[in-house]
């Protein structure tokens, strides 16, 4: 293997190319093979013969071929594209994820020019995110929730071929996504109990089956529409000592099976609504429900806004409304997170839970176990327009964490003072088996404290939010 610069004769004389060819043979080949490599730099192209090389070993042995090797062949987006398509397809990704993704970056590459990956750069992608592309057919400016899915496809689409050894960085990993908060388009507000029972009473559509019982449920289970929609009775366990119905791994968000806990009314509705002989895989709602639009014309011919200044009234609002009702009833934010499944604690409070609904904690057996068919939770207008509970007394659960804050410190100094974690001789150093017992102490006498500060708290109660600590701490001791 050697580089060279070809000579040849020209009107008699010798004449030097200004160009470098390289000279090879591959342990599989007979001869020598000559090829021109496009640079008047020795080093560079001692360098480019050396990747030329690597080329034809991973291509003799059916291995990738990075793209940034000189003399790899290149790879169209288009054709990449295709085959990230079969594999979301292989992965069982909804038709219609797979579809957008794949819409997505082919625009994307249209665009900006880019016909080989090689030419995917983050200069250029800030560049059309910089530029307030529209909307194809409307005309209108992307939100920045939909730029940023663009940047979400085009990433992991380059992660894909990064996993398959086509490329060794991701052009794309160090973008960042756009802000936001300030620029949602789409807004959703809580149902008050005053819109829920007006359209139970007068919602019916005058045409169709009648989805009321849907809506009742999606208000009162906090499941998605899709959960609910595929629902079967071998899904339901309402004879269990804490009754709850299961959502399958296959219609789950987070594709894992999931239980959720059921309020003491909608086990009485769903007894109700079981038909007699109803068998395991039939569907608790036996129709399809409606998109947003007929509910849109049932709301507005039941005499409900649809949407106003602070949202609109559509089926996922029911889950946000049932996410606030479980806020208002004091239930934990941590709580609150399991029930309705998030994945993250800032989702729960960010979208689904108003800072000035969260009030005292309450057992969640109680409000579960509550058999009321008219629990508190219609908003009292305020600044924000939106809710503020009524005051509700929590009796013998005052005295009760005092007991326990009581309990927890006498705990905390007999641990302090019986000399656990002191080192031989009465030392300062903390014996290997009990380094973390010190964190431990303090931890518990920061929670006796942070309990005593909230039953404190829940005597003298003023209606304001309490304090976070004392709630979180509750949350992840208690339930």
């Amino acid at each position: 293997m050697r580089v060279f610069r070809p000579k040849r004769r020209k009107g008699g004389k010798v004449v030097v190319s200004k160009y470098y060819s390289g000279s090879y043979r591959m342990p599989w080949m007979a001869t020598k093979t000559t090829v021109g490599l496009q640079t008047t730099d020795k080093v560079i192209a001692e360098k480019r013969l050396r990747e030329f090389c690597q080329v034809q070993e991973k291509q003799y042995e059916g291995l990738p071929v990075p793209s940034f090797l000189w003399g790899a062949p290149s790879r169209s987006i288009r054709d990449m594209l295709a085959q990230y398509e079969e594999h979301l397809l292989s992965l069982e990704r909804a038709p219609v994820h797979v579809h957008d993704t794949v819409t997505r970056i082919a625009r994307l590459a249209d665009d900006m020019g880019w016909g080989d990956i090689e030419q995917i750069t983050a200069a250029g992608f800030v560049k059309w995110r910089s530029s307030k592309p529209c909307k194809q057919g409307t005309k209108r400016v992307l939100s920045v929730k939909t730029v940023n899915e663009y940047l979400v496809s085009a990433t992991a689409f380059l992660n894909w071929m990064k996993q398959l050894g086509f490329i060794t960085e991701n052009a794309l990993e160090n973008v960042q996504k756009g802000e936001t908060r300030g620029h949602e388009k789409k807004k959703r507000r809580f149902w008050t109990d005053e819109e829920f029972e007006q359209f139970m009473q007068a919602g019916a559509p005058p045409q169709r089956v009648d989805y009321r019982p849907a809506v009742w449920l999606l208000r009162w289970t906090g499941l998605r529409i899709n959960e609910l929609q595929t629902l079967r009775w071998g899904d339901v366990f309402l004879d269990a000592e804490q009754p709850y119905l299961i959502v399958r791994a296959e219609i789950s968000k987070n594709k894992l099976e999931e239980q959720v806990r059921l309020i003491r009314k909608a086990v009485n509705r769903l007894r109700e609504m079981r038909p007699k002989g109803a068998l395991a895989e039939d569907r608790v709602i036996p129709y399809a429900l409606p998109k947003a639009t007929q509910l849109q014309r049932d709301l507005k011919r039941a005499g409900i806004v649809y949407s106003n200044e602070f949202g609109d009234l559509d089926f996922h609002s029911l889950r946000l409304t049932f996410g606030q009702w479980l806020a208002e009833q004091g239930v934990p934010m941590a709580i609150i997170q399991q029930v309705l499944r998030h994945r993250s604690l800032a989702t729960t409070q960010r979208h689904y839970v108003k800072p000035q609904a969260i009030k005292h904690s309450k057992g969640v057996n109680e409000i579960f176990e509550a058999d009321s068919d008219t629990p508190v939770c219609t908003p009292e207008p305020d600044l924000d327009g939106q809710s503020e509970s009524r005051p509700v007394t929590i009796g013998h659960e005052i005295g009760r964490l005092e007991a326990i804050a009581a309990k927890l410190d006498k705990f905390a100094n007999a641990l302090f003072s019986g000399g656990y974690g002191k080192g031989k001789n009465g030392g300062g150093n903390w014996i290997r088996t009990s380094e973390r017992l010190p964190e431990q102490i303090y931890s518990l006498r920061a929670l006796a404290t942070c309990i005593s500060h909230h039953s404190k708290a829940a005597i003298s109660r003023t209606g304001k939010t309490e304090d976070s600590t004392a709630q979180t701490y509750f949350a992840k001791f208690f339930f």
